[in-house]
């Protein structure tokens, strides 16, 4: 999931130019004869694509990150007594096909426009929390607020840490189960570092957002999903764990992060 185009971008192609969530895998790529639609999956009410998340912290700051649907025209992080305006860039190559599990079928290969939006949170003194929430306005001018979280800065040497070291979800029918259990029995883990295949096939926005059956990746970190499992004709729903709008997110590339060959219409 490369991020290209920033909102004061003059270029006329979109050019993967960026990175799996602030890693390295850059991906070199002009979209052409690409058929551009709204998402069928999006609800009449706008709301925001995932709760915000962290990542890159430092001794004093901490990234915040989050996803929406719409450009909008403001985006921006509260905390403490302060707005920090958020940087928006527009993914480059989120598309859903006809193997896509959404609301409204894809009849073909279809780019799908997603926003992601950063800011920078500083000033921040070690082992403290601090709680958080972010803003995006729409293109219409209605804000959509999050609920309210916590971030801290980087752990000072010999602080006890709980870390969740986990890989592999790519939709797998468990995950979300397990991501539930470590929420109930943990409770709040202080980095969560994921060894690659976060999904199956990257460049389908949907395993990453809202695939309708209820485990795509950014729903199970979050305690979004909606994951059914049946065992003795019971069923029980999972809903996946409240995580990385807390603690930092640290994936590593796995080969279901690099789409190899690229094809337009398949």
């Amino acid at each position: 999931m490369a991020a290209a185009k920033t909102r004061k971008s003059k270029t006329g192609t979109l050019v993967a130019l960026g990175l799996l969530f602030s890693l390295g895998v850059v991906l070199f790529v002009q979209l052409t004869d690409v058929t551009v639609a709204p998402p069928p999956s999006m609800s009449p009410q706008a709301t925001l694509l995932t709760d915000p998340f962290l990542q890159a912290p430092t001794e004093s700051s901490v990234q915040v990150v989050w996803f929406t649907e719409f450009e909008g025209r403001e985006h921006s992080v509260i905390y403490r007594d302060r707005t920090v305006a958020a940087t928006t860039t527009q993914l480059s190559r989120t598309r859903e096909d006809a193997q896509s599990q959404t609301a409204i079928p894809y009849e073909q290969v279809t780019r799908r426009p997603i926003w992601r939006h950063e800011a920078t949170i500083d000033g921040l003194r070690p082992q403290q929390r601090v709680p958080y929430s972010v803003v995006s306005t729409t293109d219409s001018g209605t804000p959509i607020q999050s609920d309210s979280f916590t971030l801290s800065p980087l752990p000072v040497a010999g602080q006890s840490l709980k870390i969740l070291l986990t890989s592999d979800h790519q939709m797998m029918p468990m995950t979300a189960a397990n991501l539930q259990k470590v929420d109930e029995t943990i409770d709040q883990v202080d980095g969560i570092f994921l060894a690659g295949d976060l999904v199956n096939i990257p460049d389908r926005a949907s395993e990453w957002f809202d695939d309708v059956r209820g485990g795509s990746f950014f729903p199970c970190l979050q305690g979004r999903g909606n994951y059914t499992l049946v065992k003795n004709n019971i069923s029980t729903v999972y809903k996946g764990g409240q995580l990385i709008q807390n603690a930092p997110l640290f994936p590593a590339v796995g080969n279901h992060e690099v789409m190899g060959r690229y094809s337009n219409t398949t």
